[in-house]
């Protein structure tokens, strides 16, 4: 089976959706094959015809997951608003993707394998780059001060998401 076929399969759509749900609520190293299986009504049989281990399927998931939130982020930076509406878009949906995962998930699939956490930390340094690349731009375009460091910036963007979900201040500040 090409990968084509295997993508395109509504089997491989239902492990996929069905490991990420249960993941996202017990985290990783709860969660086994029988169990993705028997949830999604699919053999393990046929799991092994798409992922070769449950590492395997994990990398799917994030694969598909940075995937998704780099096109929403493409999608916000491609539209025509301000730029700091821009960014308000793009604080909310990183909060919104942090929202989606238990601490369990957070955990595990950090630590699950040293396979996983390279592809992860690789992808997030591309990101960030990325991210980088726009702050520049809006530099250039005079939405950014001149002056302004962008690695600066970049820094406490990422830590305003991290204080934007701490529980002292969602208590303080609901919405």
């Amino acid at each position: 089976m090409s990968q084509i076929e295997k993508v395109s399969s509504p089997k491989y759509s239902q492990l996929l959706d069905t490991a990420q749900d249960l993941f996202m609520r017990f985290g990783v190293k709860r969660v086994t094959i029988e169990e993705i299986c028997k949830t999604s009504s699919v053999s393990k049989m046929t799991f092994y015809k798409f992922f070769s281990n449950k590492n395997n399927l994990l990398m799917r998931i994030m694969e598909h997951l940075m995937d998704e939130g780099q096109g929403r982020f493409d999608e916000i930076m491609a539209s025509d608003l301000p730029f700091t509406t821009k960014m308000d878009q793009f604080v909310k949906m990183k909060m919104d993707y942090g929202n989606q995962m238990s601490k369990e998930f957070y955990a595990d699939f950090m630590n699950y394998s040293p396979e996983v956490h390279e592809f992860v930390m690789e992808r997030s340094r591309i990101s960030r780059q990325i991210l980088i690349d726009s702050f520049k731009r809006a530099q250039e375009e005079g939405e950014i001060r001149a002056d302004l460091d962008l690695k600066f910036l970049s820094f406490i963007l990422s830590k305003l998401m991290v204080i934007g979900e701490d529980p002292q201040l969602t208590q303080l500040y609901p919405d």
